[in-house]
């Protein structure tokens, strides 16, 4: 609940927020949501400023770097894993994805071109078939998807993104391990190049 609020950008970072905000935004009783934002803390997503202020969390740049280094090694990984042992059905997803991704560009819909982009690397997570490390990348993502408004946010960074998961999927259509865990190391990397961090 107050998660999908951040992660889906309708909490910013740096937006203070209380209980009872919360509550009456949510239609829920205070109970729940003080152990969704106990929970929110735990993950990283807020934080307390003070005995009574909570913030949506920003991250220092090392910490970021931090994160993207973290991503980028488990997704190379999991792009590796699952080069090895993808079915025809989960290729077809992923081609279905990438072209649906291809025409949100040109289209310019950023905010859609950013959901089936999770989209897309939580598939080739599930085909990795590897529940602990596809619960670990999940942990780490929710922290990088806090930075969602500094990345896919022009054009020109769509375009590269999207080249990038055609390289992927080419590479896991082809069974090559090692180039699907070179490109997705690439286009982690890249990712975090992408963020406006200035």
């Amino acid at each position: 609940m107050i998660e999908e609020l951040i992660l889906s950008g309708h909490l910013a970072v740096g937006d203070k927020i209380t209980e009872r905000d919360l509550a009456e935004r949510l239609t829920m009783s205070r109970a729940p949501v003080r152990e969704a934002i106990k929970e929110s803390i735990t993950a990283g997503l807020l934080e307390r400023s003070s005995a009574r202020s909570i913030i949506v969390r920003d991250y220092q740049l090392s910490e970021i770097n931090e994160i993207y280094t973290i991503r980028m090694m488990l997704e190379a990984r999991a792009a590796e894993l699952a080069a090895r042992q993808i079915t025809p059905q989960s290729l077809d997803e992923l081609q279905i994805l990438h072209n649906k991704m291809e025409l949100a560009a040109k289209a310019d819909k950023y905010e859609e071109y950013y959901d089936l982009n999770l989209e897309f690397h939580r598939l080739i997570h599930s085909a990795a078939r590897a529940p602990r490390l596809k619960t670990i990348i999940e942990m780490v993502m929710k922290e990088s998807l806090l930075f969602r408004s500094r990345g896919l946010v022009d054009k020109a960074n769509i375009e590269t993104s999207s080249q990038e998961h055609r390289g992927i999927l080419e590479a896991l259509r082809s069974n090559d391990a090692e180039l699907a865990e070179l490109f997705m190391r690439r286009h982690i990397r890249g990712g975090l190049e992408r963020l406006r961090l200035d």
